[in-house]
C-alpha cells in the first residue's frame, strides 16, 4: 500500500488506535472525517460500527433494563454483540459534540470501561469518535472535561491537494496507508521507551502531573492526569522513535498543547541513555551527570528486568544498578533494586557489592533483611 498520505496525523490516528486509547478527530463539517475512518479501518482489517450521536439516546449505549432469572440487567445491543465477535472490531461514535450530556454520561463507561450493557468489548475494540467544534455543531455542546480526558484529541487536516486528484476519477485510485508502514515493529522495547519517558519528564516537573483547565470549552479537550499521561504513554510506544511531529500531537492530544510542548523540548534535550546498549556496556553511562537521564535509565533497566523475567536480564540489570549506587547514586538505584529483589528468578545471584551498595538505604527504611531475604 502507498504512503503518500501518511501524515502526522494519519500516524498519530493509526497509533491511538493500535494502542487502544480511543481518539477524537475535531475538525469542520463536510472534510471527510467519516469517510477516511470508514475507509481506512476497513482497509486495516477492522469491522467497523458507525454510531451517530446525534439521534442516539442514553439507552443506546447501556442497554435497556431486562429480568432475567428474577435480576434486573441491561440488554447487549446488536451493535455491541457484532464489534465482540470480529476479530478486530472499530466503533466510530460520529458527531460526539452533538451528544446530550445525558448522553455523554453513560458514555463514560464505554471509554473507559468498555462495557456496553452487560457486555464488556474485548480489547480487539478500538474506539474512534469525531466531531464538530461546539459553536457550530447543531445543537452543540462542549465536552464534559471527564469525558474529554478519557480520549486524545487530533484536529483534522484537510489534503485538499489529495481530495482533488481523487475527486477526477471518483477515487477509484485512492490507497490507504498501512498501519505497519507509519509504526514501529511492536516490541516490547518501545514501550519501555516510552513509559520512561514520561516517568522520567513528570519526575522533574511534578507540577505538570495534573493540570485541569478552568475554562470550560480547555478542558473539553486534552488535559494533564494520570490517565492521560498513561494514554500518552500507550500511544507514544506505538511511534517510530525519530517521529517527533506525530509525538508532539500525540502528547498533546492527551495532555494539552503547552504542556506536550514542554514534553518535547525536554526529550530532545535529554538524550537518554539506549537501555539495551547499557546492559552490554554500563561503562558508557556518566553517572555523576543529570539525575533525570540516570532515573530515566534505571527505570528503563528494571522494566526490562521484569517484563523479560529470566535470570541473565535480572543479573545483568542488576549489575547496571549496583554500578549506579558504586558510582555515587544509591538513591537513583536504590528503587530498581528494591523491586528486582523482591522476586527474583529462580537460581539468580546478587551481584558482588550490591549488600554494600544499598545497605544504608535499606537499614534506613528496614527494609533491608526482608527484601534481602526475598
Amino acid at each position: 500500500m502507498s504512503t503518500d498520505n501518511a501524515t502526522p496525523t494519519a500516524r498519530a490516528l493509526a497509533a491511538a488506535i493500535r494502542a487502544n486509547v480511543p481518539v477524537l478527530l475535531w475538525g469542520n463539517p463536510g472534510l471527510g472525517k467519516t469517510s477516511v475512518v470508514n475507509a481506512w479501518g476497513t482497509s486495516w482489517g477492522f469491522h467497523v460500527e458507525s454510531i451517530v450521536g446525534s439521534n442516539r439516546e442514553p439507552s443506546d449505549f447501556m442497554g435497556f433494563p431486562i429480568e432475567v432469572e428474577g435480576q434486573t440487567v441491561y440488554s447487549d445491543l446488536a451493535w455491541a454483540r457484532r464489534l465482540a465477535a470480529a476479530d478486530k472490531g472499530l466503533l466510530f461514535l460520529d458527531e460526539l459534540t452533538t451528544c446530550s450530556p445525558s448522553v455523554q454520561r453513560v458514555m463514560l463507561r464505554i471509554l473507559q470501561e468498555r462495557i456496553v450493557g452487560e457486555l464488556k468489548l474485548p480489547d480487539s475494540v478500538s474506539i474512534v469518535a469525531a466531531a464538530n467544534p461546539p459553536s457550530i455543531a447543531v445543537d452543540g455542546w462542549d465536552l464534559a472535561a471527564p469525558v474529554a480526558n478519557r480520549l486524545m484529541h487530533l484536529d483534522w487536516v484537510f489534503d485538499s491537494d489529495a481530495w482533488l486528484e481523487g475527486f477526477i476519477t471518483d477515487f477509484a485510485f485512492s490507497s490507504t496507508p498501512s498501519m505497519e508502514s507509519m509504526l514501529n515493529d511492536g516490541d516490547v522495547s518501545h514501550t519501555i521507551r516510552a513509559r520512561s519517558m514520561v516517568l522520567a519528564f513528570l519526575k522533574a516537573r511534578p507540577d505538570l502531573r495534573f493540570s485541569l483547565p478552568s475554562d470550560p470549552a480547555t478542558a473539553g479537550r486534552g488535559w494533564a492526569s494520570p490517565r492521560s499521561w498513561t494514554n500518552a504513554a500507550a500511544v507514544l510506544s506505538e511511534l517510530r522513535a525519530d517521529d517527533t511531529e506525530a509525538m508532539l500531537l500525540c502528547v498533546a492530544g492527551c495532555v494539552g498543547e503547552a504542556i506536550a510542548t514542554e514534553f518535547i523540548a525536554w526529550v530532545i534535550s535529554s538524550d537518554l541513555y539506549d537501555p539495551e546498549e547499557v546492559l552490554t556496556n554500563p561503562d558508557i553511562v556518566d553517572w555523576t551527570n543529570r539525575p533525570d537521564r540516570i532515573f530515566a535509565l534505571i527505570a528503563s533497566v528494571t522494566a526490562i528486568a521484569r517484563m523479560r523475567g529470566d535470570k541473565k536480564t535480572w543479573e545483568s540489570v542488576m549489575a547496571v544498578i549496583v554500578k549506579c549506587a558504586e558510582s555515587g547514586r544509591p538513591d537513583l538505584g536504590y528503587p530498581g533494586a528494591r523491586s528486582l529483589l523482591q522476586d527474583p528468578p529462580k537460581g539468580a545471584t546478587v551481584p558482588p557489592g550490591a549488600v554494600e551498595a544499598f545497605a544504608d538505604l535499606f537499614a534506613k527504611t528496614g527494609r533491608w533483611q526482608a527484601d534481602a531475604a526475598a
